[in-house]
């Protein structure tokens, strides 16, 4: 095992992907610097597609977060990496801590990351971004830029009018609850997206789009994702795993699992790594066949491991 990790190919691009991790900060962060140190691999930032847990101020917490904060007090995670804690200044300031760049979810604090207009770090190590829905970061890695735009949020209950007047005023509804709740987006967000999202290496969105693997998904995202056409796809929020290539495009979609314990063991394809390079693009969920210390940890004993 390497103590420290080498450069990662200036060919080659590695970013660890996660999922909804709802205030796992700390997890989060060991499982990448332990990664680079098996590995012996630098890590170029790390990419989370949303259900941060971002709620710095504890009455703000939405019915779900509060009752699972009552099981693992990790839920309130975000408290200790919004501002200097011990805990922040360990991870923050490891020499292993790659920069994370996050989108938001529906469970978040939705009127403290409305104070943020452009990608903006929100911790005092300028180590965790923020990027606004339709907005996009510029990161200069190695001899590259690579450009990663956002689109969080839930989509509304029912996208599409049916036929009939039921079916008509129930739409309206949901049409009236998507615009009045920050937590979804609408249509009219994904007909007014900015110029900023073309042109992307990667798209983070927190909702999927409706596909064949995942027909629940979104129809606005599907569009958006069409027209955009990113190199990879990443999003959260379903749960649900999903690897696929569109073999005409070459776009490249990951949905992932949330990262939490079950039956004391990390749940399988909650994050793993993606890698990019001028030919080719790669993701691979992390098991503990390709890294054994999963295994090893459990909710009681991470923080300790590095």
């Amino acid at each position: 095992m390497s103590d420290r990790a080498t450069p990662s190919n200036q060919q080659q691009l590695n970013f660890a992907v996660f999922g909804d991790i709802h205030g796992r900060i700390a997890l989060m962060y060991t499982l990448a610097i332990l990664w680079q140190q098996q590995s012996g691999i630098e890590l170029d930032g790390l990419l989370q597609v949303g259900d941060l847990g971002a709620f710095p101020d504890l009455s703000k917490l939405d019915k779900a977060t509060q009752k699972h904060s009552q099981k693992d007090s990790d839920e309130l995670g975000f408290q200790n990496f919004y501002v200097a804690t011990p805990e922040s200044q360990f991870y923050l300031q490891h020499s292993q801590a790659p920069k994370t760049y996050f989108v938001r979810g529906n469970h978040e604090d939705f009127e403290y990351l409305g104070e943020f207009t452009k990608p903006t770090p929100i911790d005092p190590w300028q180590q965790i971004w923020f990027i606004p829905d339709n907005q996009a970061i510029e990161i200069r890695l190695a001899d590259r830029l690579v450009k990663i735009g956002a689109f969080g949020g839930i989509a509304p209950r029912q996208e599409c009018a049916a036929r009939g007047k039921l079916a008509r005023e129930k739409y309206r509804k949901a049409q009236k609850i998507s615009n009045s709740e920050p937590r979804f987006f609408s249509e009219t967000d994904i007909a007014n997206i900015s110029l900023d999202l073309q042109n992307l290496d990667i798209l983070m969105t927190h909702a999927g789009p409706q596909s064949p693997e995942l027909p629940t998904g979104s129809i606005f995202l599907d569009r958006l994702i069409t027209h955009l056409q990113p190199k990879v796809h990443l999003f959260g929020h379903h749960h649900q795993v999903i690897y696929r290539q569109d073999p005409v495009s070459n776009l490249l979609s990951i949905g992932l699992a949330h990262l939490e314990f079950d039956n004391g063991k990390l749940k399988p394809s909650s994050w793993g790594i993606l890698s990019i390079s001028p030919e080719s693009l790669s993701f691979v969920f992390m098991s503990p066949d390709l890294f054994p210390i999963l295994d090893r940890i459990t909710r009681t004993n991470y923080r300790s491991l590095i």
